[in-house]
């Protein structure tokens, strides 16, 4: 079970990593305010995260 604890917390810090370039790209490129970016990318970083402590 400790491969796949490992496999989805390391697709949890991934997911994350990913939603705060797009929120930084967002912020930069689309002139979006930050608390804008956070709306769209909060929740999915939220349920991954969620998801993988419940399921390791």
């Amino acid at each position: 079970m400790g491969n796949g604890l490992s496999l989805l917390i390391i697709l949890a810090i991934v997911v994350t990593i990913a939603e705060v370039l797009v929120a930084y790209f967002l912020i930069k490129k689309h002139n979006m305010k930050i608390w804008q970016s956070l709306y769209t990318s909060l929740p999915v970083i939220v349920i991954v995260w969620v998801v993988a402590i419940m399921y390791s």
